[in-house]
């Protein structure tokens, strides 16, 4: 049996992990500062972490777990067909990468290669990720792991005090980011970076409780 934990809000990817004898399910968790203690705490073989986890987000996330000494692995997973999710992940140290929309035996498969110690693709993965990306598709590629980090929190709304606090660098840092980032995008502001980074995948827009 697997120990493993989820992290995102997928109830029907939560069902079916609690429901089989391979996985011995951890937990669930809403944020990424949720995963990256739940981690700490119960030490899961591996996690599974949404592409799309609020917080100070998944590919944070994934660093932080990466390098905690009890070797817990991750798999990225993310609703949106985009190679720049794949890309990100396992740049950041993620064993895995599967789509939200699969099978629950393509989870399941992807956890017992993870476990296993080799690196899981599904074949939409392998044929997304194997050409190089164009920036006339998927423009924030042409953005470094900490900018697109500084990005999405920014699209998010986050002020510079608060993606500061979260990533643990200078406000004076993301502003540098910031000006980077809008001027390889070709943007204006921060209403423009928002705009894009929802026509692009990379922020979803929440529904209202």
């Amino acid at each position: 049996m697997i120990p493993s934990a989820k992290v995102g809000n997928d109830g029907v990817i939560q069902f079916g992990l609690i429901n089989n004898d391979l996985v011995q399910f951890i937990g669930l968790t809403e944020s990424s500062e949720e995963a990256i203690k739940l981690t700490k705490s119960q030490q899961p073989d591996i996690v599974l972490i949404d592409a799309h986890i609020d917080g100070v987000g998944s590919i944070e996330a994934t660093k932080r777990i990466t390098k905690m000494k009890h070797n817990t692995a991750v798999i990225g997973i993310s609703a949106f067909d985009d190679p720049i999710y794949p890309y990100y992940f396992f740049n950041a140290g993620a064993k895995g990468f599967i789509h939200a929309n699969d099978q629950m035996n393509d989870f399941l498969e992807a956890i017992q290669t993870v476990k296993q110690g080799r690196i899981y693709q599904s074949a939409l993965t392998n044929a997304q990720i194997q050409p190089p990306i164009s920036s006339k598709s998927q423009p924030f590629i042409l953005l470094t792991e900490r900018e697109l980090q500084v990005a999405i929190l920014t699209a998010q709304g986050d002020d510079l005090s608060l993606i500061a606090k979260k990533l643990g660098i200078s406000m004076k840092s993301i502003q540098t980011y910031k000006v980077r980032i809008l001027k390889k995008l070709n943007l204006s502001n921060d209403v423009e970076l928002s705009h894009s980074a929802i026509k692009y995948n990379l922020i979803r827009i929440r529904n209202a409780d």
